[in-house]
């Protein structure tokens, strides 16, 4: 059974680039990067935040309990532990469902991962306290270009949904890559137009050659690019024109 994370590839967004990553990790035949799970991790972040209203919102019921030599005459229908094991309780379980969920191959591999196209802040930090080593690779697209290729494979159904949900974890990618020295940020532009610099970041973390990622990169799998309209141009230009902005986009 795998012990561990090695690498997390999160894109802001859906045709962010997240497979092409994990192609390119996988060229290493040691390397095992696994696909999307519907984001899973989402989940246990509701359940950890529901186990906190109990056992934060509702300690006193707790503490009336245990400060009198636990008294069943006291109202105790939401009494749960204090917050310090439901981390861990939230923490643990993440760990061995990944565990169980990744055995599969691993005896072959030395590194294993997975990626994701559904995670902000709250989901990364939370895959953070579960593995403090793990790289994290935050991949993120010019969202214009990534609304056109998400209405050429049948994903555009709301803009605004869309570009509130870029905005978000775009802006929130940039402080995560201030303050978790193992976070990357790419920019999938940079992968395809072979910036040095991206390049070789992904060498490092992939353990690659620059010729072996040219042999992925030269090669495009299920591009859906369709024509923009000035109208949908404009409402990703104002909602998020300011991030955009911090990524040299605009």
């Amino acid at each position: 059974m795998t012990k561990t994370m090695d690498i997390i590839i999160s894109s802001a967004t859906h045709r962010s680039g997240s497979t092409l990553v994990q192609r390119i990790f996988n060229l290493r035949k040691e390397t095992l990067i696994w696909g999307e799970q519907d984001g899973l991790l989402t989940d246990f972040y509701r359940i950890n935040k529901k186990l906190m209203h109990y056992s934060v919102d509702l300690r006193q019921q707790r503490l009336n309990y245990f400060n009198h030599n636990e008294d069943p005459n006291h109202w105790i229908a939401c009494m749960n532990p204090e917050e310090h094991y439901v981390e861990k309780a939230t923490i643990e379980s993440i760990k061995v469902f990944l565990s169980t969920l990744y055995q599969q191959y691993s005896q072959n591999h030395d590194r294993i991962g997975f990626k994701e196209v559904r995670y902000g802040e709250k989901e990364l930090s939370l895959f953070r306290a579960c593995y403090p080593d793990a790289k994290i690779v935050l991949l993120v697209r010019n969202p214009i270009h990534v609304w056109q290729s998400m209405l050429g494979a049948g994903l555009g159904h709301n803009i605004e949904r869309f570009t509130k949900k870029w905005e978000k974890h775009a802006s929130e990618y940039l402080e995560l890559q201030k303050n978790d020295p193992n976070a990357y940020l790419i920019k999938y532009e940079d992968i395809v137009n072979n910036d040095p610099k991206t390049i070789e970041t992904l060498c490092q973390l992939g353990d690659l050659s620059p010729e072996e990622i040219s042999t992925v990169t030269s090669r495009k799998i299920s591009s859906t690019p369709r024509e923009l309209t000035e109208e949908h141009k404009n409402i990703i230009l104002e909602n998020c024109g300011e991030v955009m902005k911090k990524y040299h986009y605009i």
